[in-house]
């Protein structure tokens, strides 16, 4: 029913008079995996073979409205929510001039090199772009964005203004929240010459995630105030409520069509939260052996401890009130601040290797094998086989 909901509205929204012209895309990205060993797991996927980590189908709909004014719908169905159809993208585009205009809307945050067609696996060599880059929590953006498009003697560029607020699920200390991102701001530059291109991005929104069983920790925390003076402190600089947030993209390409070679760096960091810096990359190549594409990819995803380490450390690990209780429930705060900054720290590196088949235009047949590794805990390491098939019109 939420499927046939979706489509009749998407059919409402492009009611406009006869001269409007209507494009319809679509594309489907069926993706089958598993692990390779018994036990392991790696981005949804599990030692029993399954389609529904990856697999997503779309459809794109865009009208012109008027020779300047259009509007443009993508409802997506994703294998991990159950195919359930849902608008990702819905916005007006206005035209202020051959090289300048405006979107208003639900659109995509074009965080990454691969943002624009991020849902459509035939745009790249991957079966999915690199999870360290790629895997963050959110893509889309209710707001608006200029885009700006022009020459200067034989480089192209675009450059990209974004504003609005972001609203996703996250994860603190491996639980569900609810993340809100507020005033984001984010200004990105792309420019391309013959076989090489690059692009570069910074974005800063003030960054909300809510827990209740995190939020219940922090009040815990701040109980005992009377007691150790400095825990309230230390409560707050854990949570991450109102706190300024930074994301920083940089990626360089070099394709000169028989073979490419490209590179994408990331950095995140909240202040005075809990959630730690971060910094991913990937490097990736591949040659063009008429249909057939064989690739390699490297990619790192690291985070150090935050800076809340040093507070905590300033707690005392035990008290003596001479109620059992309340030293015993300080002890388990305790050990869990300790649990919650250590459990940021992370460091893994994933090897894929692949090749990539073009059927005919639009269809493509791929397959990779990834090595993924835990460098803090290798019984988290896996093997991951995935088979897939694009598909746009």
């Amino acid at each position: 029913m939420k499927n046939k909901l979706a489509l009749l509205s998407m059919a409402g929204l492009f009611v406009t008079p006869a001269m409007a012209e209507v494009q319809i895309n679509g594309f489907a990205n069926l993706i089958g995996g598993m692990t390779l060993d018994d036990g392991e797991s790696l981005y949804g996927y599990d030692d029993d073979f399954s389609f529904d980590p990856a697999s997503v189908f779309g459809l794109q709909v865009r009208a012109d409205v008027s020779d300047k004014l259009s509007a443009t719908a993508q409802l997506v169905g994703r294998g991990s929510e159950d195919y359930d159809a849902d608008f990702e993208w819905a916005y007006m585009t206005y035209n202020l001039s051959d090289t300048t205009n405006i979107s208003a809307g639900r659109l995509r945050m074009p965080l990454f090199k691969y943002s624009a067609s991020l849902d459509i696996g035939y745009s790249y060599h991957w079966i999915t772009p690199p999870n360290s880059v790629y895997g963050v929590d959110f893509n889309n953006i209710d707001g608006v964005r200029v885009d700006y498009s022009n020459y200067s003697g034989d480089w192209e560029y675009n450059v990209q203004f974004t504003t609005g607020k972001i609203q996703a699920d996250t994860t603190i200390g491996g639980e569900p929240a609810a993340l809100e991102i507020k005033n984001v701001v984010s200004l990105s530059t792309d420019i391309t010459r013959d076989w090489f291109s690059a692009r570069a991005l910074y974005a800063r929104g003030t960054v909300t995630a809510v827990n209740p069983e995190f939020t219940e920790f922090l009040d815990g925390l701040r109980r005992f105030a009377p007691i150790i003076p400095t825990a309230p402190g230390v409560a707050d600089s854990l949570n991450a409520e109102d706190d300024t947030g930074t994301f920083v993209e940089i990626a360089l390409d070099v394709d000169k069509y028989d073979w490419f070679v490209g590179a994408e760096f990331t950095h995140t960091k909240v202040d005075d939260a809990v959630i730690s810096p971060n910094d991913s990359w990937y490097v990736t190549a591949g040659m063009r052996l008429g249909k057939f594409t064989p690739h390699i990819t490297y990619e790192v995803d690291e985070s150090e401890i935050s800076d809340n380490q040093a507070a905590i450390n300033m707690l005392p690990p035990s008290i003596s009130t001479g109620d059992p209780v309340t030293d015993a429930t300080w002890a388990a705060l305790y050990i869990g601040a300790q649990g919650v900054i250590a459990g940021q720290k992370y460091e893994t590196t994933t090897v894929t290797v692949g090749v990539r088949y073009d059927v005919e235009p639009g269809f493509a047949v791929k397959t990779d094998v990834s090595w993924y590794s835990d460098d803090l805990n290798s019984s988290e390491d896996a093997t991951l086989l995935r088979v897939g098939v694009n598909y746009t019109f």
